[in-house]
């Protein structure tokens, strides 16, 4: 059935607005943002609670699923973090990375010094010097390469250095600049 008008010479009128409401700023600039920034975090606390609120009505099989998925991602998370080393390979100022035996981890090896260029620049015209008398001259020493000192080919002008003393400092020079190696025993890089 039809229904009947009850005012037959009114016309229907919308209650938009014509042009945008203007609204005048209050307040300071800090103020106006602070009251922003609250009230968007409150609406924010307020679908947080309606997704607790509703995830507690679901049925089982929901929360199920969202602990698999949580799970998931809390496994994931952790082995990121432990296959993450915490710092990388630390070098010199020219790119070396030195190894100095005897040390912890083997206490009774023969005194040596590795040194490995991880530059992307060969050296050239290296001198190495070791407790500040005794030297080992190399020409060039590629990016990549390892290189490795004994007492043997170390030499003073009184002769090699003996092999029972120890890489208490190291340092080398090349064409293109100065690096300590070893200080008080102690590799500057690891």
């Amino acid at each position: 059935m039809p229904r009947a008008v009850t005012n037959p010479g009114m016309r229907a009128m919308s209650a938009a607005r014509t042009t945008p409401v203007t609204k005048k700023p209050e307040g300071p600039v800090g103020k106006r943002v602070a009251s922003e920034a609250s009230n968007q975090l409150l609406n924010a606390l307020s679908v947080l609670k309606e997704l607790v609120q509703d995830f507690r009505g679901s049925d089982r099989f929901v929360k199920a699923k969202a602990g698999i998925i949580g799970g998931w991602i809390f496994i994931s998370l952790v082995s990121i973090i432990i296959a993450c080393p915490s710092r990388g390979v630390q070098t010199t100022d020219l790119g070396a990375r030195v190894t100095v035996l005897p040390n912890a981890d083997r206490p009774q090896a023969a005194p040596s010094l590795t040194v490995s260029n991880t530059d992307e620049d060969p050296w050239e015209e290296v001198v190495f010097t070791v407790n500040g008398k005794y030297k080992a001259i190399v020409d060039r020493i590629d990016s990549g390469a390892i290189f490795t000192l004994t007492p043997k080919s170390l030499l003073s002008p009184t002769g090699p250095m003996p092999s029972d003393e120890r890489f208490i400092n190291a340092e080398m020079k090349t064409k293109d600049g100065k690096a300590d190696l070893v200080k008080n025993g102690q590799p500057l890089t690891e």
